[in-house]
């Protein structure tokens, strides 16, 4: 993962005035958010305390306001109880200030209709309602009756369309009875207690009230514009807790999210007809001066970012500049010139660098002519290696491939040239057979005379060390045959080569005194590699393998087994083998007499033992 961060890293930011800019940037707004969002948290979470501490005050506040409302209502249902036999100029009298109550109705029993309704007609045509609207709300179920026959209050919504209006039954006998008084109120004398959850200049959509019955539905709300009498308010997370795990006066504080606001919802279970008072603040309006703050800090830390951001500009000039001088200085050594010198601007690491770049310079251009003249002396592969220092002294055993060539009848070739001709002549041949020994990988290990040794698999081992030695030896043959076109006169005689290859292990290492070495092999799969050319002379071939060569490539070369032959150093007679040419290649020779015919080179019969 971090590998893939830093390649994005620096796929994005590719110079160092860029990357100077990423990194303080990075450190400036981590910095600034560290620490305004540890900051602001704090004071997020003290705030909040806050607003859930005052909105449990006014649940509490408002919930003995309530209570004690419903305690005075209770009071003057009993009284009117009482007062109900002396007549309705009593209870007219009674009655004409009052606009709480639009009906009264006195019950002997919870299961039949009321006894006695007292109401006023003046009062009820005032709120567009009539006297037998309101009877109908007067029904009361087995449930009612059990809780008044057990002393307990009932509140109920009603779901009245043109006046909010509520229920409000009391008890009137010791528990057993059924004995009670109703009363239809006014809903609007409730709502006008919940205007004290709003804070002096506060918006009404900061905190609300809303007071529920037993069956979760609607009494009277803070806002009723928006919330209709009666409406279940079951599904309002604050009622839902409010109900769900207490059954006495609890009281409760839960954080919810209702229609994306999220809002704080303190409870309180009243003491009368298993109502709940709910107040509910909006935490977004509440905690608007924490988002004010994180957006001026976020103003705050994009300024210092600008401002941090020019002045990286123009200081990172004086690092960056240098440096787009050094990397084009570099890219012209790299084309291969070295003559080149940067000028110091400063004193500082730049100036350092540049100094030491100068130096820098001039030794390549030094170790690239002693490259280059070392090069003409050593193998190009073991000038590298040595010059890296991973050729170690000493010897070492290896399993390689030897090549050995000579050209024929070279001596009476060159007593028909000059000197000047025999070494222009011999330059051309072996820069040819030279190429093509490189071309395929392998080491010119040394000329010897006109003869050339190579060897495949020293020092660096190849897994087809074996394969590309037989393709160098069949190229030669292509090349040569090329590089006699036009030849035949006594200037430019006609070449022709032999060749041989033995596959065997060898040791491998620098050889020579304290003052002299010389990367070389030695052993005997070397030796019988030069009597195997040898024997080129005998056969009238131009490319000889030893056994083992053939076993390694015997799938991949069309070959003809000869004779075996007896060589100087070995007990036992050799098997070799010619090589025609690459397994399947049309224009090689099927034969050993096709072979013979293209070359021009015949078997001396009498050499054959």
């Amino acid at each position: 993962m971090f590998s893939k961060i830093r390649e994005l890293y620096n796929s994005l930011f590719t110079t160092i005035r860029a990357k100077l800019i990423a990194i303080i940037s990075l450190i400036i707004l981590t910095s600034l958010l560290l620490f305004t969002g540890i900051s602001l948290n704090l004071f997020q979470s003290k705030m909040s305390e806050m607003v859930k501490l005052n909105n449990g005050n006014n649940a509490k506040m408002l919930s003995d306001k309530v209570e004690g409302e419903l305690r005075g209502y209770a009071d003057q249902l009993r009284l009117l109880s009482t007062l109900s036999g002396k007549g309705s100029s009593v209870m007219n009298a009674y009655f004409k200030d009052d606009s709480d109550f639009l009906l009264v109705a006195d019950f002997k029993t919870m299961a039949g209709e009321p006894s006695k309704t007292i109401y006023r007609e003046e009062k009820l045509s005032r709120f567009n309602l009539t006297a037998g609207a309101l009877q109908q709300y007067l029904k009361f179920s087995a449930a009612d009756a059990k809780s008044i026959q057990q002393g307990r209050a009932i509140i109920r919504a009603l779901p009245s369309p043109r006046q909010n209006v509520w229920l409000y039954v009391v008890p009137l006998a010791e528990k057993g009875s059924e004995h009670g008084i109703a009363a239809i109120m006014n809903g609007d004398t409730l709502s006008g207690l919940f205007s004290a959850v709003k804070s002096k200049g506060t918006s009404s959509s900061l905190y609300a009230a809303m007071l529920v019955d037993a069956d979760k539905k609607l009494v009277a709300h803070s806002d009723n514009r928006k919330f209709k009498p009666s409406q279940n308010m079951a599904d309002h997370p604050a009622v839902d807790v409010a109900f769900k795990n207490t059954k006495n006066v609890a009281t409760g504080v839960v954080r919810y999210t209702l229609n994306d606001t999220s809002e704080y919802g303190s409870f309180r279970r009243l003491a009368f007809g298993g109502a709940a008072l709910i107040t509910t603040v909006n935490e977004d309006i509440a905690l608007e001066d924490v988002r004010w703050a994180r957006i001026l800090t976020i103003l705050i830390a994009f300024l210092i970012i600008v401002i941090a951001i020019l002045f990286i500009y123009f200081f990172s000039r004086s690092i960056s500049d240098p440096l787009k001088r050094l990397v084009g200085a570099t890219q012209t050594i790299r084309a291969g010139n070295y003559d080149l010198k940067l000028e110091t601007t400063s004193r500082d690491e730049t100036g350092e660098l540049t100094n030491a770049f100068n130096e820098m310079a001039s030794g390549l251009k030094e170790r690239e002519h002693l490259k280059g003249a070392f090069g003409k002396f050593v193998n190009e592969e073991v000038a590298k290696m040595v010059m890296r220092g991973d050729l170690a002294l000493g010897g070492e055993t290896k399993t390689a491939t030897v090549f050995f060539s000579d050209i024929r009848s070279f001596t009476s070739i060159s007593e028909k040239l000059t000197p000047h001709e025999v070494v222009g002549f011999l330059n051309e041949y072996m820069t040819l057979m030279v190429e093509i020994v490189h071309k395929y990988n392998g080491v010119v290990d040394k000329f010897i005379g006109d003869a050339i040794m190579a060897i495949w698999g020293a020092p660096v081992t190849r897994p087809n060390d074996v394969e590309n030695a037989v393709n160098a030896t069949l190229e030669m043959r292509t090349a040569l045959q090329k590089f006699n076109v036009g030849r035949g006169s006594k200037s430019k005689p006609i070449i022709r080569i032999g060749m041989g290859l033995n596959t065997g292990d060898l040791l491998a290492g620098q050889i020579g005194s304290n003052d002299r070495l010389e990367y070389t092999v030695i052993g005997d799969t070397v030796n019988l590699a030069s009597r195997i050319e040898g024997l080129n002379k005998a056969f009238g071939t131009d490319i000889l393998i030893s056994e083992h060569t053939y076993e390694l490539v015997k799938k991949k070369f069309s070959c003809v087994q000869l004779q075996k032959i007896k060589v100087k150093g070995k007990d036992e007679a050799q098997r070799v083998y010619a090589v025609l040419g690459k397994a399947g290649d049309p224009k090689a020779p099927k034969t050993l007499a096709e072979l013979h015919k293209l070359i021009d080179m015949y078997p001396q019969k009498k050499a054959i033992k």
